[in-house]
């Protein structure tokens, strides 16, 4: 299961115009990343929520060609973390299942996550991995103890308790949330803290030499394309990486504009005579009118640009 209902509240003003899941990464989309790598992986089809501008999520689940089944549950009020997942367990029958955030980038060997969840007898297994910024989570002899506040005291007061980062991507039990009441938001969270108290913490898993990034805020999102031109080609497969320029196919450039640095194009993206692009990201069907300079912006779907813009985001107005 993909989750990719949330609101995107810190990548505003870009999930204003598609929901987080649909935000382009070197041309790619992080819902079209994670099909792809689940496929690769070995599993057999994707459930992905949707809430937050659902019916663009849904038409691109149905124009899309991939190589296995992908079904979309609209959320008709947004159901958090645990209740997304709770609607969509009659999907995955009896069999345990991978839950990955729609947000983030990870380099992590999906199928061999699963394997050790179900070597483990447990009914949650959460990959983690050494993240200062988000390092929230306790972890001691490969148990989960611990989040938040509660996690950072732990780790005060035991020596082997470890403070890491929970990466997204866990492996359940459907078991685990076969109790809570369908269509009624819940958060996964305070779930996990239960199955603390109760005797039966989740468990934790870890892969070594993981690279994780996440474009939770714009901010982020900018970082990782300045990072992703700078990492080896086959780092985050199959997103592009490893080269300044990302031009789609469709896109039509006149050989008299000049792109300069990091430069990402969208698909039937036009750029005309003259135009300079330095640092910048373009949606789909953008227009770059006639020597229009653009340096270190991102510009959203279907705009037409003219004139000189320095470190905008620039999107459609929404009245």
């Amino acid at each position: 299961m993909i989750l990719a209902a949330g609101l995107g509240t810190r990548l505003r003003p870009l999930t204003g115009v598609r929901p987080k899941a649909l935000v382009p990464v070197m041309g790619m989309t992080l819902l079209n990343y994670w099909v792809e790598r689940l496929y690769e992986s070995g599993f057999e089809a994707v459930v992905v929520n949707a809430f937050h501008l659902a019916d663009r999520l849904v038409g691109a689940v149905e124009e899309a060609d991939w190589p296995m089944p992908v079904e979309v549950r609209v959320e008709r009020e947004l159901l958090g973390t645990a209740g997304g997942i709770r609607n969509a367990l009659d999907f995955f029958s009896d069999e345990p299942f991978v839950v990955v955030n729609g947000d983030i980038l990870c380099t992590a060997d999906l199928a061999g996550l699963y394997a050790q969840h179900v070597q483990s007898n447990h009914s949650v297994s959460l990959l983690l991995h050494d993240f200062p910024a988000f390092n929230n989570v306790a972890a001691e002899d490969q148990a989960i103890v611990g989040f938040g506040g509660e996690a950072a005291q732990l780790r005060q007061q035991r020596d082997g308790v470890q403070l890491l980062a929970f990466t997204g991507i866990h492996v359940l039990s459907a078991g685990v949330l076969s109790g809570l009441e369908a269509g009624v938001p819940h958060e996964i969270i305070p779930l996990y803290q239960e199955l603390i108290r109760s005797g039966h913490p989740p468990h934790a898993l870890f892969d070594n030499g993981l690279r994780w990034r996440e474009i939770g805020s714009v901010e982020a999102y900018r970082g990782l394309h300045e990072e992703l031109i700078e990492l080896p080609r086959d780092v985050f497969s199959p997103m592009e990486s490893g080269q300044s320029l990302r031009l789609h196919p469709t896109a039509d450039i006149s050989p008299h504009a000049e792109l300069r640095g990091m430069v990402v194009v969208g698909k039937d993206a036009r750029i005309m005579h003259g135009a300079m692009l330095e640092n910048t990201i373009l949606w789909d069907n953008v227009e770059v009118r006639p020597k229009c300079r653009i340096r270190n912006c991102i510009v959203a779907d279907g705009l037409i640009v003219a004139g000189d813009h320095e470190n905008a985001i620039l999107v459609e107005s929404r009245r």
